[in-house]
């Protein structure tokens, strides 16, 4: 019992555990515990019975509910042109930050731009990689955690640059004044810079958007 198990606890290391695949992994230990107790009566080896029956399960991907057979190669390419037109985009957006003291951020988004194209270039003559298994709801439950994040820091530093900005005023009773185009710039800025962060959850979203588009059947003929 306890070999079988472990066998079965390491189908399901990389699954997180609903109450569904709880279920499923109970199961699944029960069939395969049932199966070695017939051959035992059959009269075979116990660890030939063992061996036997965790060979009636090999995998777990076909069971699990928001598992999707993928075409690799064309999910990994879709991804790169994903992360380059969000690359291209955050370039273009921080363009105007070459008229601050924050230009390198537009430099860095020329750079991330430079890399994802060769990231695509080289993903788009890698030879084929056939089909595996993906997890879309995984795939979705990052995307959630990457806006959640992306919020949450959001907040933070949107309410921090406030605070620096404002504080003062508002804590000494003193009336809010933007001297000038430059002044309402710098300000402006200072709450520009941390909105451009969300092409990250928006990448993220998107590789979900991807995996679906990237789903093959079971029966295709190769």
């Amino acid at each position: 019992m306890t070999e079988l198990k472990e066998y079965v606890d390491g189908l399901f290391r990389h699954q997180y555990l609903t109450p569904e695949l709880k279920d499923l992994k109970e199961e699944i230990l029960s069939n395969m515990t049932a199966k070695r107790d017939d051959l035992l009566e059959q009269g075979i080896d116990a660890e030939l019975a063992a061996e036997m029956a965790k060979k009636s399960l090999t995998s777990i991907d076909s069971l699990v509910d928001g598992n999707q057979l993928t075409d690799l190669g064309k999910y990994r390419f879709e991804c790169a042109q994903t992360l380059l037109l969000h690359c291209i985009l955050f370039w273009i957006f921080s363009l105007p930050l070459l008229l601050t003291a924050h230009a390198l951020i537009s430099y860095l988004g020329l750079l991330l731009t430079v890399i994802s194209g060769g990231i695509c270039l080289w993903q788009g003559r890698r030879p084929a990689e056939g089909v595996a298994f993906l997890s879309v709801s995984a795939s979705r439950r990052r995307g959630k955690m990457a806006w959640l994040i992306w919020i949450v820091f959001f907040a933070v530093f949107t309410g921090m640059m406030a605070a620096l900005t404002f504080g003062s005023h508002i804590w000494f009773g003193r009336p809010i004044r933007i001297d000038g185009p430059y002044q309402m710039m710098n300000v402006g800025v200072r709450f520009y810079l941390p909105l451009l962060t969300i092409v990250i959850p928006v990448t993220f979203s998107s590789f979900t958007r991807n995996l679906r588009k990237c789903s093959v059947q079971e029966g295709r003929d190769e």
